[in-house]
């Protein structure tokens, strides 16, 4: 968690919050060393940022000073997976929490699937669904039938390759 007061285009101070969320808190780890800089990186210009449209496209009703940032992961080697099937394919799909962010209501979410291998022949990965203000829904399924090597994503898989999720969501924290 990190605050930080920040002058807003109304020339006004505010408070701005980053959250950092994993089940596998490593400081050292790339993934966090990653997130840590671009909170240090971005937050100095958040003063500025503005949510023009919510998650449902309309103008957000909620005051500026409640706008958070909250990202996460679900571990790097440390995710569980469910298995499932999608029009006669196997999938691995993952409920996250974001419930620890506060948001009162449906925030914007960003999602990347991270992992030791073959995480970039997946698809679903960037598709979060069912987003609440309490968490969200993944289906990662396989892309494309590879020449070399045909597996179907399955659990066992996902976790050999350490698949994870991180995310980032913006939304509003009071009314």
């Amino acid at each position: 968690w990190y605050q930080r007061r920040v002058r807003g285009i109304d020339q006004n101070i505010y408070p701005i919050e980053v959250v950092l969320f994993t089940d596998n808190y490593n400081p050292h780890s790339p993934m966090m060393m990653l997130l840590m800089v671009l909170s240090l990186i971005l937050t100095p210009t958040m003063g500025e940022v503005k949510m023009i449209k919510d998650h449902y496209g309309n103008d957000p009703i909620h005051p500026e000073p409640c706008l958070l940032t909250c990202a996460g992961s679900t571990g790097y080697g440390k995710t569980k997976f469910l298995e499932g099937n999608a029009w006669g394919s196997p999938l691995v799909c993952i409920n996250v929490d974001i419930s620890k962010c506060g948001f009162v209501d449906t925030p914007i979410v960003v999602t990347s699937l991270n992992g030791a291998g073959y995480n970039d022949f997946e698809v679903g990965m960037s598709s979060p669904r069912g987003i609440s203000k309490s968490g969200f829904h993944i289906n990662i399924l396989n892309q494309f039938q590879r020449d070399a090597v045909i597996q179907d994503v399955t659990k066992k898989y996902a976790e050999h390759w350490k698949f994870n999720i991180n995310w980032i969501a913006v939304g509003h924290n009071c009314s």
